[in-house]
């Protein structure tokens, strides 16, 4: 399947999600920083807190805080550093289950590696980077419509390569007798 450039479109709707979250992000933070100071403030003139030992614990608390915002990015990435050279893969006969299941995986969250990015065959959400991008039906970009299959097969992500549908309650009740979960994610 040949790559698909993003459109113009798609772009500046991305763009626009991004400047909108950012926008609410902000006014967001400003509440809740007038809010936080007029508290201290109070607290502080009536003598509950001695302003000394807040700035020690909030210094402790702001670099626990910045760890966790380093451990914790706002873009998810696969850590999944080489996808074909994954060993002991799921055995699953896709082929023959998909008219059951209608390819319900296609339909979890799937977050790319910089491996997926580089190669610039699967489509990501601009809006959730770097999610692989889904139809409004909720399914991926690359399912086929129709048959279900899988139009980047070769280049799919390693969470699609590994991924066991067999024991997920999203998708069955009972794998064994194809006996579908009573909804899908």
């Amino acid at each position: 399947m040949a790559r698909r450039d993003p459109t113009r479109d798609e772009l500046e709707d991305g763009l626009r999600y991004f400047l909108h979250q950012l926008t609410e992000s902000r006014l967001t933070q400003a509440d809740h920083s007038a809010t936080l100071k007029a508290l201290i403030d109070t607290l502080v003139q009536s003598g509950v807190i001695v302003p000394e030992q807040l700035e020690r614990r909030r210094q402790k608390n702001l670099d626990v805080s910045v760890e966790r915002l380093k451990t914790r990015p706002l873009v998810q990435l696969d850590k999944t550093e080489d996808k074909y050279a994954l060993a002991e893969l799921p055995k699953i006969d896709c082929a023959s289950i998909i008219p059951i299941c209608k390819a319900r995986c296609c339909r979890l969250v799937v977050c790319l590696s910089r491996q997926d990015l580089d190669e610039r065959e699967i489509d990501w959400d601009y809006g959730k980077p770097y999610q692989i991008r889904r139809r409004k039906d909720g399914y991926c970009v690359h399912s086929d419509e129709e048959t279900r299959g899988c139009g980047v097969y070769h280049w799919r992500p390693a969470i699609c390569r590994t991924y066991d549908c067999r024991e997920d309650k999203r998708i069955w009740k009972d794998f064994e007798n194809r006996i579908l979960a009573d909804d899908s994610p």
